[in-house]
């Protein structure tokens, strides 16, 4: 079991890492907020983080700052933009990620330049990951069961009807900008914690595709689904590569599979299929027995009669 571990520490450290980042997109997309803006305050989490702490700050307070100023700053940002929908919001957000990349690659000695950031100080081991992806996931489990998870769901179903029921529909993507970008800086900070440098193409387009993709395959509409999700995407590619160059074609396939057969996710595909299995597997229940012809007889009458004294029987 050791030697398990530790030949798989590496896959296991980013899963972890991944898991808030998943939810920040699934968070988005299960409000309607087609945004990859979090991919890009996940390098200021990873950027910003690893700049404080090569100047002597301590961890924690490096990340508490880092993800307290993504989700202000994201929520100023949106704005302007929760006038937009769709995939107009969707390619702000994404060119938004591509300047910040540049902006790091010129950012000189602050960011490294197209090298990056090297010799970050180790600052969180494979417990302190897994406890912060649960604090993450207890996080948006939580808010999915209040009114404000109830009403976000209702923004992606219809605007106009949250609307008239009073719920002020900008405050609301405006939260869900803030929150999503926090979970983004929080998985950008863990990682330069954990792996002592970062790149600004480790926040460039294919974190994007891959993060979108977990939110996608394991399901948009619970925070499971996230889970699920960075579960598969991270493990796939290992128990692929037993099968050599036909590995990315099965990767490949289980993505197309899944979006054509199961649009809503591996969470919903399990969904339905308990849904199916679940009548055959509760036991039937025996019908009751009902003579014809009256109503059923009190079986308590002969518990409640009075026993009859000895002297009164007759022989």
């Amino acid at each position: 079991m050791n030697s398990w571990y530790f030949s798989h520490l590496t896959l296991i450290q980013g899963m972890l890492i991944s898991v808030p980042l998943a939810l920040s997109v699934q968070i988005a997309l299960r409000s309607g907020v087609f945004s990859f803006a979090s991919i890009g305050f996940y390098g200021v989490g990873a950027y910003g983080t690893g700049i404080l702490t090569m100047r002597g700050w301590p961890v924690l307070p490096a990340m508490l700052l880092m993800i307290v100023v993504s989700g202000l700053v994201a929520y100023l940002m949106s704005a302007p933009l929760i006038r937009l929908r769709g995939l107009y919001l969707g390619m702000v957000t994404f060119a938004f990620d591509l300047i910040l990349t540049v902006v790091a690659t010129n950012g000189g000695e602050l960011t490294g330049g197209a090298l990056g950031l090297l010799g970050v100080p180790l600052g969180i081991g494979t417990g302190g990951l897994l406890a912060a992806a649960l604090v993450a996931i207890l996080a948006v489990s939580q808010l999915e069961r209040r009114a404000v998870g109830r009403a976000l769901v209702g923004i992606k179903a219809s605007e106009e009807l949250v609307m008239s029921v009073g719920v002020d529909l900008k405050s609301r993507k405006r939260t869900v900008f803030a929150i999503s970008a926090a979970l983004g800086a929080l998985s950008g900070s863990l990682y330069v914690l954990t792996f002592s440098t970062v790149q600004p193409t480790s926040a460039g387009f294919t974190l994007i595709i891959t993060t979108l993709t977990m939110a996608v395959i394991g399901g948009t509409s619970s925070w499971i689904g996230a889970v699920i999700g960075t579960v598969i995407i991270t493990w796939l590619p290992t128990l692929a590569a037993t099968i050599g160059e036909y590995q990315h074609l099965v990767y490949g396939v289980v993505l197309v599979l899944v979006v054509m057969y199961a649009p809503e996710g591996v969470l919903g595909a399990l969904r339905w299929l308990w849904r199916r299995l679940a009548p055959r597997l509760r036991p039937a229940r025996p019908p009751a027995l009902v003579p014809s012809g009256g109503p059923p007889p009190d079986r308590g009458a002969a518990a409640r009669a009075e026993p009859v004294p000895a002297d009164r029987v007759k022989g």
